[in-house]
């Protein structure tokens, strides 16, 4: 059965809370300066300084650090190297920064099972993409995954969906990574899509693209 598979969902897991007044409940997907991603009782909501409350949520202040977040006329900052649960520092988790290229993309070395690859961190990608040369290069058999057609700059062609051994950035190893083989070149570089990036925590800051492993 075929499926077009877009991607341009931009969403990442890096820290959560909760707030208990009203019953409200608060994920923060991602951080900017002064602005936010986040989900409030499951629907995704972009936040930014200034902006007038939703639901009962308003960003005070936002860095690639911390987001101060007010909910319900409650305060807290949270930090991405805490436990956003009881307030309690955690130990110091495994990062890796990514310097900004002059063409404005964040490249880095990558292992996927056990052999090295360029990718491109790309937040509007929903998985893994990976063009069939290099697929093969890297050993994946990908003709046995299910079809799929993707939707490219240069038109809609087949693609095969995958599931990765491991993809590891910076050592910052996820196992059983989804990935889209797609026929052809394109694209040129492997894609570091969501399927990877939402089981980490990831921002952006002054042309550095900071990742942290979340345990």
């Amino acid at each position: 059965m075929n499926s077009v598979v877009p991607f341009g969902l931009f969403a990442s897991l890096l820290l959560s809370f909760s707030s208990l007044s009203h019953a409200v409940n608060v994920r923060v997907v991602a951080l900017f300066p002064e602005k936010a991603l986040v989900f409030i009782d499951g629907e995704r909501q972009f936040l930014e300084v200034g902006q007038q409350p939703v639901k009962g949520v308003r960003l005070i202040d936002s860095s690639s650090r911390k987001a101060r977040v007010e909910v319900n006329g409650v305060v807290n900052d949270y930090f991405l190297s805490r436990d956003m649960g009881d307030g309690i520092q955690s130990p110091e988790l495994l990062s890796f920064r990514i310097n900004r290229t002059n063409e404005g993309q964040y490249l880095a070395q990558s292992v996927i099972n056990n052999r090295s690859a360029q990718v491109l961190v790309d937040t509007g990608a929903n998985v893994v993409a990976i063009n069939a040369a290099t697929a093969e290069r890297l050993g994946i058999n990908y003709k046995d995954g299910d079809t799929v057609r993707v939707e490219t700059a240069s038109g809609v062609v087949r693609g095969f969906q995958v599931m990765l051994d491991f993809v590891s950035v910076g050592g910052i190893r996820v196992p059983n990574v989804e990935a889209t083989v797609i026929e052809g070149n394109s694209p040129e570089t492997v894609l570091l899509g969501m399927s990877y990036l939402k089981n980490i925590r990831f921002s952006e800051e002054g042309g550095v693209m900071t990742l942290q492993a979340r345990y």
